[in-house]
């Protein structure tokens, strides 16, 4: 799967085996590729500013789903560290949209493939890695 600044496309190889996250995950590809194309397309700052917001609530609502998922199943009792770098990853993919939306509020321009490359490669990642790891423990009995 491409990673670079194009749009994202689901496939099964994304599939963690929970059905909410799995759902979560395409709405949240959907998004992403939603506010791709408006700063592909140049749109305006407020638009950008609003694409940002979008995908900064969104992500935070999934990402509050898998954390609730933790807490009720147990997974930072029985593997802490990998909570805990979970979460982490959560927090330093949300303060790095956070400043993105910053910036655009002050104006500064963004570097399109830059942003959406970065953006881009960190949900396959995490899906792929720390997403997959987690539903391979939600699984068990």
């Amino acid at each position: 799967m491409k990673q670079g600044h194009e749009p994202l496309q689901w496939n099964d190889s994304l599939a963690t085996g929970i059905e909410n996250i799995d759902k979560q995950h395409k709405l949240l590809i959907n998004i992403l590729n939603d506010a791709n194309h408006c700063f592909r397309e140049n749109g305006s700052c407020e638009l950008q500013e609003k694409v940002i917001e979008d995908l900064l609530a969104y992500t935070i609502y999934h990402f509050n789903t898998e954390e609730e998922l933790m807490e009720n199943r147990g997974y930072g009792e029985k593997r802490p560290e990998e909570e805990l770098a979970h979460t982490r990853e959560h927090r330093a993919f949300t303060g790095k949209i956070n400043g993105y939306r910053s910036a655009i509020r002050r104006g500064e321009g963004l570097d399109h493939e830059k942003v959406f490359s970065f953006l881009n490669g960190w949900l396959i990642e995490h899906v792929m890695e720390t997403d997959k790891r987690l539903g391979r423990f939600l699984s068990l009995p």
